[in-house]
């Protein structure tokens, strides 16, 4: 792994390929969730055609992570599986100190996850995900993930897809005013340094705030925009699916990481299912395959 606090992670529960190992799915589950239970309800859920995806897709490798234990205050501190300790998803924006600490040491657990595959089967063929709070890790991981110490004109492979289920987006209001930052005042003096501010902001460099916003709270070093390309996450494939009645992430937490996403240009899918906290079946599945089909490129068997 990447640094020494990963090792401290539990080893992640894997099924190999029953084929040639063309893919890999890093799934995360969700706060204090055993992951023999979560792995075996997601390998087990089916398709409208009765399948499921290991059999549609041998190729597939799925690597269940599994997060270590943290205190939780909103549990008056109790030892619970979790990628980062939340405080409120009714308001997302209190006591979100809380976060830092497991947001960083889990980015780096997943990254290194990702790198590991990537030198396998190389990034476009590795897919991250997650379900509820694994995919609020999952999404923060995306963000700021990159690989380091290309050289400035070298551009990187970006992963092959990102699935998230009832999840939401850590920070994301703080995300919105870093990629968006307020409007200058009309007193300001625009041409202090002979250019407007208001005119050369790009969507490059709005995309690359984002990620180095995210970079900062994982303690990973910002990326250059001298390149002015994309960061990895604005050219990863992307599906968010969410129930209207989900009564542990309200939809609307959902919807917004989807918003900020969107206006970001990254290639998100978003799509919502009559159903409450988890993945809905067949419906979500057979959309989860079609993406995975049609826009990662899998091959169904």
């Amino acid at each position: 792994m990447s640094s020494a606090r990963s090792r401290t992670y539990p080893e992640p529960l894997i099924f190999p390929s029953t084929a040639t190992h063309t893919h890999t799915l890093i799934m995360l589950h969700g706060l204090g969730s055993n992951v023999v239970d979560f792995s075996t309800s997601f390998l087990s859920a089916c398709t409208s055609s009765n399948h499921t995806l290991q059999q549609l897709f041998p190729g597939l490798k799925f690597v269940f992570p599994i997060a270590k234990k943290r205190r939780a205050v909103l549990y008056n501190r109790s030892l619970i599986k979790q990628w980062f300790d939340d405080y409120s998803l009714e308001d997302p924006t209190k006591r979100q100190e809380l976060m830092y600490d497991g947001l960083r040491e889990s980015a780096s657990f997943v990254h290194g996850l990702i790198r590991s595959e990537q030198k396998l089967i190389g990034a476009r063929n590795v897919v991250l995900g997650g379900l509820s709070q694994g995919c609020a890790m999952g999404l923060h991981a995306l963000l700021s993930f990159e690989r380091d110490g290309l050289a400035k004109t070298e551009e990187t492979d970006p992963l092959g897809g990102f699935i998230g289920i009832s999840g939401w987006l850590p920070l994301a209001h703080e995300i919105s005013e870093e990629a968006w930052p307020a409007p200058v005042c009309e007193d300001q003096d625009f041409f202090a340094n002979d250019k407007d501010p208001r005119e050369i902001d790009t969507l490059e460099k709005r995309q690359m705030r984002a990620a180095n916003f995210v970079r900062g709270i994982v303690e990973l070093p910002a990326l250059s925009s001298e390149c002015n390309k994309s960061p990895c996450f604005a050219r990863t494939l992307i599906f968010l699916g969410h129930g209207t009645s989900d009564d542990k992430v309200d939809i609307r937490l959902g919807e917004h990481a989807y918003r900020i996403l969107e206006r970001l240009e990254a290639p998100v899918t978003w799509k919502m299912y009559d159903f409450g906290h988890w993945w809905k079946e067949p419906e979500e599945i057979d959309d989860i395959v079609s993406f995975l089909q049609e826009k990662v490129g899998m091959l169904v068997m």
